[in-house]
């Protein structure tokens, strides 16, 4: 069963979005999950479609992958992603993660050479930024960090990137997250392309969090590199990842490990997985018919930003905690980075849990750790306040 949504007020509406919690799993009763940036649950038609793709691929095997798979249904996908994220589809390259999609582009791109400068910041995804430091390692490159002290404003991190870029000998690729995986910041992008764009610099855009719960145009918006997935925000089944590659730049991703299944100039030769995601992919379609029955990204977009300004709006002003992302909504994302001073993140965050039951995680952005929890669509109000109650415990035990 769909709903329509209301045309004003959607966002508010709990009635509304308690129907559509009813399809998907009911969460355990022991756990507030407050932890939906890691991976979204499959809704009932999603997981339905999911469990029938396994079904029919255990039934058909071989020569169902090697013939109608291989040669309709992964186009099917690579067809409705281009489509969303307003692409060509021989531009899209199915993949198992973001992590994954994002070290295609940064161990395969081969336009380094000894003496050049990479660049990336403490707020990108952990295993991106030990991927810019392998460069380092393996092509000869200076591998230079970005620092972003959190709280931080648009302005800051220009200026940041700016002066990286300046200082920078020989820059040639700029690792760059359009919305903070600790934090859920989203960057300006595109004032950060435009500067790399003088600086010749390549520009590779980790938009794990961005594709489902922000606006992704990437002819608009310029993107040569990307990299995606489809099972955060767009509720499709785990394991599931995009590549998007300018056609005009293609020359500039290696073929994986010298691939020659296909020729120089298709995309597909940029991974060779070997078992792909059967199941993944063929219900991802399904995921992204009730993302756009439900309203789409904005629809998506409003409701989340006023789950999380629900909780944060009080729980920023508790004595001691302190709200280490932006509550504006252009900034903003359902990813909320918070501290209590006195207590440390790994402290924080296991407080929460065992005392409290509600399940958050532990990230780090360099230098620091944070704890972040981050809602879904599915959240009820009833769990935020149980965040905000924990919250008001342990920041006045903490701080007395």
């Amino acid at each position: 069963m769909f709903f329509p949504l209301l045309a004003d007020g959607a966002a508010r509406d709990e009635a509304w979005w308690r129907q559509v919690a009813a399809l998907y799993p009911a969460p355990p009763d022991a756990i507030v999950n407050l932890e939906h940036g890691y991976f979204g649950a499959m809704a009932a038609p999603v997981q339905a479609a999911f469990e029938q793709a396994v079904r029919y691929t255990n039934e058909q095997l071989s020569p169902f992958v090697r013939g109608e798979f291989t040669r309709t249904h992964v186009d099917i996908l690579r067809q409705r992603v281009a489509a969303l994220i307003h692409a060509e589809p021989r531009e899209i390259l199915l993949t198992r993660s973001g992590t994954e999609s994002m070290q295609v582009l940064i161990t395969q791109y081969h336009g380094l050479a000894p003496g050049d400068t990479v660049l990336w910041s403490n707020l990108d995804y952990p295993a991106m930024r030990t991927a810019m430091r392998w460069l380092a390692q393996r092509r000869g490159v200076t591998s230079t960090q970005v620092t972003l002290r959190l709280p931080i404003s648009d302005d800051e991190i220009v200026g940041s990137y700016a002066q990286a870029m300046r200082q920078a000998v020989k820059p040639k690729l700029l690792l760059l997250s359009q919305v903070a995986p600790a934090n859920g910041q989203q960057l300006p992008v595109q004032a950060i392309m435009a500067l790399a764009r003088e600086h010749g610099i390549d520009v590779l855009l980790d938009s794990a969090h961005a594709l489902g719960q922000v606006d992704v145009d990437v002819q608009a918006m310029g993107v040569d590199f990307a990299g995606f997935n489809l099972h955060k925000w767009l509720g499709a089944p785990a394991g599931l990842g995009v590549v998007y590659i300018r056609a005009s730049q293609l020359h500039k991703i290696e073929p994986h490990f010298g691939d020659d299944d296909y020729p120089p100039d298709d995309i597909r030769g940029r991974l060779h997985m070997g078992m792909p995601p059967i199941g993944a992919i063929l219900a991802a379609p399904a995921a992204l018919d009730f993302h756009a029955r439900l309203g789409g990204t904005p629809a998506k977009m409003e409701r989340l930003a006023w789950l999380r300004n629900y909780w944060v709006s009080r729980a920023a002003q508790l004595p001691g905690v302190r709200i280490l992302s932006p509550l504006d909504a252009r900034r903003g994302t359902a990813l909320v980075a918070f501290a209590v001073d006195g207590m440390r993140a790994r402290e924080l965050q296991q407080a929460l849990l065992h005392r409290f039951g509600v399940f958050t995680v532990e990230r780090n952005i360099g230098d620091t750790d944070i704890v972040r929890a981050t809602v879904a669509i599915t959240t009820q109000t009833s769990e935020l306040d149980q965040l905000v109650a924990a919250l008001t415990v342990l920041s006045g035990e903490a701080n007395t």
